[in-house]
């Protein structure tokens, strides 16, 4: 048995003994304290080697050896009312990490005040609310699909921020409507490569300081929610692979031109740019009928990280208590941000005889590839509730990625396939099938 799979065990068995008890939810009798889990015990394979299917970031996942590490996760969550108007909160998930393993993180640790009946004020690790689902996107239990739709969902690389919001409800039009102002500082290690074939994990660390977002959603009788989001924020990138490449720069072009260096080290650095996040989304739920569609855009002013556009659209239908769906996203590439610089001794060295300056250049090329990110997904898949707390899902994807993008999928070495030319997986259009099998539960 191999260290991988033993790194997958314990995460496996818990997420069986959760089933197991699917209704071991605790209240303390003065109603005060409250415990309560969740889970997705979740398989998956593709039918490639070339690359690796995963949430954008972790650090592995599956190709054509099926595995657990997309989808299995395992999550505690407790509130404590220390008054009634005081409470606080925090959540622990466990899931399969950029660094390559499973590893529990405080994914939630507030405090709240309900200062009104309408007004509430919570301070400390929340909840990013980028998104339709944010609260809830790691609950399986809670979602139609197995996994929320990447082509939307893989845009944005951290999933909480630590500081505060306020949220204010209200009753507009016949709509429970509710309009939340937040602000902090986010950080999360997001994997878009690995250093080398066989080597370990080297995951960039993404900060986003001084955001300040507001979300407006509505809530109708009918079943119909509508939600508008905007935020914006200070964003940085630390990769340990962009300054080995801006170090080289200096060694191999230090009788070059300043500016020869300074364009490679512009290329490679992501800091303190201003970028945001705007979302568009409708949901409706009602008498059988399920359809829900989210409209993103990513803008990045500067860097190497892309702009990016994202959509989706899913329609299902209840049968009893089994779901069939269809879900059609997208996810394209507005501006790059970053290209190859095309300074002269830049230009010069790619034809040269400084066989360490074309490695770097190949190292460069390597990491902006690594953020062409265009593909097109087309999901079916069937939801059976088999209670009140456990259901089962099976999904199949059709994921479509053009030649000169490696769509949201990680090459485990990008140096090795660009060297592969026009053969490489980036360099060739793919229909990669995705198969997964799910249970998902909550206790």
């Amino acid at each position: 048995m191999s260290d991988k799979t033993l790194q997958r065990l314990p995460l496996a068995l818990a997420a069986l003994l959760a089933c197991a008890s699917a209704h071991a939810d605790f209240t303390s009798a003065d109603g005060k304290a409250r415990l309560s889990g969740f889970g997705t015990l979740g398989v998956s394979r593709t039918n490639t080697d070339e690359a690796l299917f995963n949430y954008p970031g972790q650090g592995g996942g599956v190709d054509k050896q099926m595995g657990l590490e997309p989808d299995t996760k395992f999550g505690v969550q407790g509130s404590y009312k220390f008054t009634d108007t005081i409470s606080g909160t925090a959540q622990v998930l466990t899931k399969y990490r950029a660094i390559g393993q499973y590893q529990p993180e405080f994914e939630w640790a507030f405090a709240k005040w309900q200062a009104l009946p309408s007004l509430s004020v919570r301070g400390g690790r929340i909840g990013a609310p980028y998104f339709m689902i944010s609260d809830f996107r790691d609950v399986g239990y809670a979602n139609t699909a197995i996994r929320p739709p990447l082509d939307v969902y893989g845009q944005v690389p951290v999933s909480s921020f630590d500081g505060a919001d306020v949220s204010y409800q209200t009753e507009l039009l016949g709509a429970s409507v509710t309009s939340t102002l937040w602000g902090g500082n986010s950080r999360a290690e997001f994997s878009s490569s690995l250093r080398s074939a066989g080597t370990a994990v080297d995951p960039s660390v993404i900060k986003i300081k001084n955001s300040l977002g507001v979300n407006l959603q509505a809530e109708l009788d009918n079943g119909l929610t509508v939600r508008l989001g905007h935020a914006g924020g200070a964003l940085s990138v630390e990769s340990t692979v962009a300054d080995q490449l801006i170090a080289g720069a200096r060694a191999n072009f230090g009788g070059a031109a300043p500016n020869d260096v300074a364009a490679i080290a512009s290329t490679l650095t992501t800091e303190g740019v201003r970028a945001s996040f705007t979302g568009i989304g409708l949901a409706y739920d009602h008498n059988n009928v399920v359809l829900a569609t989210e409209f993103t855009k990513r803008k990045v002013k500067k860097g190497y990280i892309p702009s990016t556009t994202g959509w989706y659209v899913l329609g299902g239908y209840r049968f009893g208590n089994i779901l069939p769906y269809l879900i059609v996203s997208k996810i394209k590439v507005d501006d790059p941000n970053a290209t190859m610089p095309s300074t002269p001794t830049v230009s010069a060295v790619a034809g040269g005889g400084n066989a360490g300056a074309r490695n770097l250049l190949g190292g460069m090329q390597a990491v902006l590839n690594s953020q062409k990110l265009e593909q097109r997904t087309l999901s079916v898949g069937a939801r059976w509730d088999i209670s009140r707390s456990l259901a089962l899902k099976a999904q199949f994807d059709r994921v479509t990625k053009p030649s000169g993008s490696n769509g949201l999928f990680l090459v485990p070495d990008l140096g090795a396939d660009l060297a592969r030319g026009n053969a490489s997986f980036l360099n060739t259009k793919k229909n990669i099938n995705v198969i997964s099998l799910a249970v998902d539960f909550v206790f």
